[in-house]
């Protein structure tokens, strides 16, 4: 009886411990998503906050799935298209299970730079 008692409690020790853990570091990530979803206006916070988490992550070898999807994404959205193609590129490799979605991510990208290109030869004939 008591053997079994221990025997469970260790089990569920351990199945605590294992949904404590992470093998990435999130940084403020959370906060500054959030604050982003209530003000879309902070998107610089919310990229300054994926770089930071991508620079750790990288520096302990695990950036956290998706980090560098969104950070590409925050990119494409402040206008620096060409920046964002290098880390859609960097999702992909990571997370070959995302290459359909990065491949279209990249596929707009491109287009964004395209246009502005074109933009730019229209102004400056």
């Amino acid at each position: 009886m008591r053997v079994k008692i221990i025997a469970q409690m260790s089990v569920l020790g351990l199945v605590l411990l294992g949904c404590s853990t992470t093998n990435y570091h999130w940084g403020s990530y959370e906060k500054s998503l959030y604050r982003y979803y209530k003000n879309p206006a902070s998107v610089e916070e919310l990229g300054e906050a994926l770089a930071e988490v991508i620079e750790e992550g990288e520096a302990k070898g695990s950036v956290p799935p998706g980090i560098y999807a969104e950070y590409g994404h925050v990119l494409l959205t402040i206008g620096k298209a060409q920046e964002a193609i290098i880390y859609f590129e960097k999702e992909k490799n990571v997370w070959p299970e995302s290459s359909m979605l990065m491949n279209n991510m990249i596929d707009f990208a491109k287009a964004s730079v395209e246009k502005e290109s074109e933009q730019e030869t229209n102004r400056n004939p």
